[in-house]
């Protein structure tokens, strides 16, 4: 009876594989298992709202917004510059790809001085695609370095049951107009009060979740389940659907925010680390900061680089009298946007993490 049940135990195990990106421990922490963060912005604004903001803060959701920003919200952002705007081969390659790049802070400027309600808007409809395509980025890492050949339909379930799990209990919100960030009310006319759109986001995601559930009952039983890549999904799932039913929205997504930068800062550390090896990197500053024991380097320098964009919405401020809510959101949009435009390409570049062994 011990021999069975050992045995049954060895099949269950031997039925996932394993292919990390870069190591077991690597990913649990920067990848799947630092989903431990997300109720940190949480416990931040509980402990502000009870004993008070350090150094004279009024607002508690207002200081958790500049911590994380700090902490991992702007090096993450700014981290994706060291692999375009710091990369001459880039730059030499899509020219007018980056060209575009620039255009973004023009039309954030636009908007933050005629109508920052819509300049939000965009900001929070592209920020959960973006959230959502880095999950997909690295499922997709995943099932390419793994021994086992995904069909298309498989790949269609797998994005269908990501991009679809943050919107249920978003658009519950919506619909009863009660989508508020930063103060500011998200509003999207023809949602608000067509109840029906509640009960479609909830069937569309359910069914790709049931699929999902199916196709990896299936692999598990064909002995060809994907470890991490399930791992990181069930996880973002969860969370997804759970986190814009919170109450305050503000401090729920910085919760998200906090993961998936800490798992950007990760990635983009580790392509400089893949890049340098292959002598791709071109720019000295990246060269020192990128190699394996100077992770602590590139995490500072890129903290430096948000404190510079902070400067400069000080300026923006200071110099030119634009209200501080208007300067903080063309500085940091713009930086956002950039980070959003250029990582839609690079998540796309599969095999530039993947295909390293």
């Amino acid at each position: 009876m011990y021999a069975e049940r050992t045995w049954q135990r060895g099949s269950i195990a031997s039925a996932w594989q394993t292919p990390w990106l870069l190591s077991k421990r690597w990913d649990l922490t920067y990848i799947s298992l630092s989903a431990i963060l997300v109720p940190v912005p949480f416990l931040l604004y509980q402990l502000f709202s009870r004993y008070g903001v350090p150094g004279g803060i009024v607002d508690p959701v207002g200081a958790v917004d500049i911590l994380v920003a700090i902490a991992v919200g702007g090096p993450h952002m700014c981290s994706t510059y060291t692999l375009t705007f710091m990369n001459r081969n880039f730059t030499r390659r899509y020219p007018v790809y980056v060209g575009f790049a620039l255009l973004l802070p023009v039309l954030v400027t636009i908007l933050g001085l005629v109508n920052l309600t819509l300049l939000l808007t965009v900001f929070m409809m592209w920020a959960s695609v973006h959230v959502l395509h880095q999950i997909a980025y690295i499922a997709d890492c995943y099932r390419v370095k793994g021994n086992d050949y995904q069909s298309l339909f498989s790949r269609l379930i797998d994005y269908g049951v990501i991009f679809t799990s943050l919107y249920p209990m978003a658009v519950v919100k919506l619909v009863a107009n009660e989508f508020v960030i930063s103060g500011t009310r998200i509003t999207i006319p023809f949602i608000v009060g067509q109840y029906w759109c509640i009960y479609a986001a909830h069937a569309l995601f359910f069914s790709f979740l049931v699929l999902f559930i199916a196709k990896t009952a299936l692999e598990v039983q064909q002995r060809r389940a994907n470890f991490p890549k399930t791992l990181l999904m069930v996880i973002t799932i969860c969370l997804a659907y759970i986190v814009p039913s919170a109450r305050n929205l503000d401090v729920a997504f910085q919760g998200m925010n906090v993961w998936h930068s800490f798992q950007y800062l990760g990635l983009t550390w580790y392509l400089n680390r893949l890049r340098l090896e292959r002598g791709e990197v071109t720019s000295e500053i990246v060269r020192r900061i990128t190699s394996q024991e100077r992770g602590l380097q590139f995490y500072l320098f890129n903290v430096g680089l948000t404190l510079s964009a902070g400067v400069m919405a000080v300026l923006l401020n200071v110099g030119l009298g634009l209200p501080w809510i208007q300067s903080y959101y063309i500085v940091i949009l713009s930086c956002l946007l950039i980070h959003y435009y250029f990582d839609h390409f690079l998540f796309t570049r599969i095999q530039e993490m993947a295909g390293a062994t």
